[in-house]
């Protein structure tokens, strides 16, 4: 049977075709070890591009804050430099009222009468500007916004305080102008002194602007070394609050 077999496939030999399956075939398509490189080599160019991008817009960033932080730190400035002028007019109109005591004193006078001792404005007070918003911006966090308050009532109070002392020194002026007016009028000066005598018809009337005088001029001593007071702890507080929040663009200043 074996014989038989193999004179089978003897005659059908010719038949046949033998195929032969290689177990590794030759490679013939990509070179991945040059895909990946390129590919690393662009990604790490691409990340040198962006880093150097990055460093770029955080350097123009930090300049545009810095230059945004010197613009607000000069409002600031700018604030404070009104808020002490208006801290300067309570003060100067403070001094003037010391130094009228201050020389009545020296002379010996002693006056129940107020308006007997201060005399009428030394030259003009000006008032400043208000502060706006760009100024005070700053303060208005959890912590500083009380400062804001007490900012627009250092105006306010060194506002009514000037309009009562001009109103004050047109009075004393009016007074001044309707006695030398009055015949038989006389008035004796010693020094920053002086002592006036008029007809006794006149005298209700000059009682009259006299006690308007006393009330202007009292209601002024009665708060003014309050308003002083207020209006430099104000600033301080001002000075402090933007030292902290501009430095070191904005000074930190002792203001007394």
């Amino acid at each position: 049977m074996f014989d038989g077999i193999l004179t089978w496939l003897s005659e059908i030999d010719w038949k046949l075709s033998v195929f032969v399956i290689p177990l590794n075939q030759p490679q013939t398509g990509l070179d991945w070890s040059t895909i990946v490189s390129g590919v690393m080599g662009g990604l790490a160019t691409l990340s040198a591009a962006f880093c150097v991008f990055w460093l770029g817009n955080r350097r123009e960033r930090k300049a545009r804050e810095d230059e945004e932080l010197k613009t607000a730190a000069a409002n600031a400035l700018s604030g404070y430099f009104k808020l002490a002028k208006w801290c300067n007019l309570i003060a100067n109109i403070d001094l003037q009222i010391d130094k009228s005591y201050q020389a009545a004193t020296e002379h010996g006078l002693s006056s129940s009468e107020a308006f007997a001792v201060v005399g009428p404005s030394a030259g003009v007070f000006t008032e400043p500007e208000l502060l706006n918003a760009s100024e005070f911006s700053f303060l208005l966090t959890k912590e500083n916004f009380e400062i804001v308050t007490d900012v627009g009532l250092v105006e306010d109070r060194a506002i009514n305080l000037h309009h009562l002392f001009q109103q004050y020194s047109a009075l004393h002026i009016e007074l001044q102008v309707w006695l030398d007016a009055i015949p038989g009028f006389s008035r004796k000066l010693d020094g920053p002194i002086a002592s006036d005598q008029f007809p006794n018809e006149y005298k209700d009337r000059f009682d009259y602007r006299a006690a308007q005088l006393n009330q202007i001029i009292g209601g002024i001593v009665q708060t003014i070394k309050e308003d002083v007071a207020f209006s430099t702890e104000t600033t301080q507080k001002f000075i402090l609050a933007a030292h902290e929040r501009y430095k070191p663009h904005f000074p930190k200043l002792d203001f007394g």
